[in-house]
């Protein structure tokens, strides 16, 4: 009967400790992989030595930035997570030391101007043609459009014929774009709305849009800027041309 006992006594022992060891198998498997790897997700976050912050429109250099491991319900929504992306790119607003950084916190589509650079808006009346499917995060070509008041007809250019815009007047079209690859910061309606394809932004693939295109916003060199309000005071117009 004591050999029995002893017996059982014995094989409890055996699956207390397995149970303990389980226990901390567990426990292990969680802290070491299951938290950091499952539950996780690697962000990029801001370095400022000294416990200081980045003003708004500062440029982001390698040494501010580092990769975390954060737990994925503290993860916020569009957190930028890879360091290349942010990179050089410009802060929207200013960011104390350990932030995580989203789009919304650093200028990842490159719309904030530098120190050399300016938003210009193009007044409507200075707008030959114009998609209609433009919107922000857009590039563009600008051609410059010198119209001359003639009998309404057919032109050459090259190869081949242009009709006459209405009016009696004639444009003299340009072959070559007055600047290239320009960054479309805001597209505005006549009211001063942005132009987006619904409500809730761009998810109908330009299909339709909330209001007309009338005025284009672009991110241009403060010097091109001033070239192209002297070529629109000699009553120039553009023909902007979406190329991206």
């Amino acid at each position: 009967m004591s050999a029995q006992r002893g017996h059982l006594l014995k094989r409890n022992y055996i699956f207390a400790v397995l149970i303990l060891l389980v226990g901390f198998g567990g426990l292990l498997g969680y802290d070491l992989y299951f938290k950091p790897y499952v539950l996780s997700q690697t962000v990029v976050k801001v370095k400022v030595d000294g416990g200081g912050v980045l003003p708004k429109n500062h440029e982001l250099q390698a040494g501010e930035l580092y990769l975390d491991s954060v737990q994925t319900k503290d993860v916020p929504a569009g957190a930028v997570t890879e360091i290349d992306l942010a990179e050089r790119k410009i802060t929207n607003v200013s960011l104390t030391d350990g932030s995580i950084l989203t789009e919304g916190l650093v200028d990842l589509n490159n719309l904030e101007p530098r120190a050399d650079e300016g938003i210009f808006p193009v007044p409507k009346e200075a707008v030959y043609a114009i998609n209609g499917s433009l919107r922000s995060r857009d590039k563009v070509d600008i051609y410059l459009v010198q119209e001359e008041a003639k009998t309404v007809g057919s032109f050459s250019l090259g190869a081949g014929s242009v009709q006459g815009s209405p009016g009696g007047k004639q444009a003299a079209m340009p072959k070559k774009a007055f600047l290239t690859g320009v960054t479309v910061n805001y597209v505005r309606t006549e009211d001063n709305n942005d132009v987006r394809d619904t409500e809730l932004g761009n998810d109908n693939n330009r299909v339709t849009s909330t209001g007309k295109v009338a005025v284009p916003e672009l991110k241009l060199k403060k010097s091109d800027g001033e070239l192209l309000k002297q070529y629109l005071e000699r009553g120039c117009k553009l023909w902007i041309v979406r190329v991206e």
